[in-house]
Protein backbone atom coordinates (compact mmCIF):
# COMPACT_ATOMS: atom_id res chain seq x y z
CA UNK A 1 0.00 0.00 0.00
CA UNK A 2 2.09 2.59 -1.48
CA UNK A 3 -0.05 5.60 -0.46
CA UNK A 4 -1.51 4.26 3.06
CA UNK A 5 -1.12 7.48 5.35
CA UNK A 6 0.20 5.92 8.70
CA UNK A 7 0.24 8.35 12.14
CA UNK A 8 4.14 8.74 12.23
CA UNK A 9 7.02 6.77 11.74
CA UNK A 10 7.00 4.41 14.39
CA UNK A 11 3.74 3.42 13.33
CA UNK A 12 4.42 3.48 9.28
CA UNK A 13 7.16 0.66 10.60
CA UNK A 14 5.65 -1.48 12.39
CA UNK A 15 2.76 -1.84 9.64
CA UNK A 16 4.01 -1.54 6.90
CA UNK A 17 7.00 -4.20 5.72
CA UNK A 18 8.36 -2.42 2.19
CA UNK A 19 8.80 0.87 4.96
CA UNK A 20 10.26 -1.62 7.56
CA UNK A 21 12.99 -3.10 4.67
CA UNK A 22 13.51 0.51 3.19
CA UNK A 23 14.63 1.77 6.42
CA UNK A 24 16.71 -0.86 7.80
CA UNK A 25 18.63 -0.83 4.89
CA UNK A 26 19.70 2.69 5.22
CA UNK A 27 23.15 3.72 7.29
CA UNK A 28 22.56 4.40 11.12
CA UNK A 29 23.31 8.13 11.31
CA UNK A 30 20.79 8.95 8.49
CA UNK A 31 18.19 6.89 10.81
CA UNK A 32 18.88 8.74 13.22
CA UNK A 33 18.29 12.07 11.40
CA UNK A 34 14.81 10.73 10.19
CA UNK A 35 13.83 9.84 13.53
CA UNK A 36 14.11 13.42 14.09
CA UNK A 37 11.50 14.05 11.79
CA UNK A 38 9.53 10.79 13.05
CA UNK A 39 5.65 12.85 13.48
CA UNK A 40 5.95 14.02 10.07
CA UNK A 41 6.78 10.79 8.23
CA UNK A 42 3.21 9.08 7.65
CA UNK A 43 3.80 7.63 4.49
CA UNK A 44 6.34 5.22 2.51
CA UNK A 45 6.63 8.37 -0.17
CA UNK A 46 7.46 10.80 2.88
CA UNK A 47 10.07 8.44 4.43
CA UNK A 48 11.99 7.64 1.23
CA UNK A 49 11.46 11.42 0.46
CA UNK A 50 13.39 12.48 4.29
CA UNK A 51 16.04 9.99 3.19
CA UNK A 52 17.01 11.30 -0.09
CA UNK A 53 16.44 14.81 0.93
CA UNK A 54 18.96 14.49 4.46
CA UNK A 55 21.02 12.11 2.70
CA UNK A 56 21.82 14.70 0.66
CA UNK A 57 22.49 17.45 3.20
CA UNK A 58 24.93 15.37 5.25
CA UNK A 59 27.22 14.58 2.84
Amino acid sequence: MFGKEYRDLADLLLNNDRAKHFYKDLPEELKQSISLHGEEIRTMSALRHFAKTIGKTEE
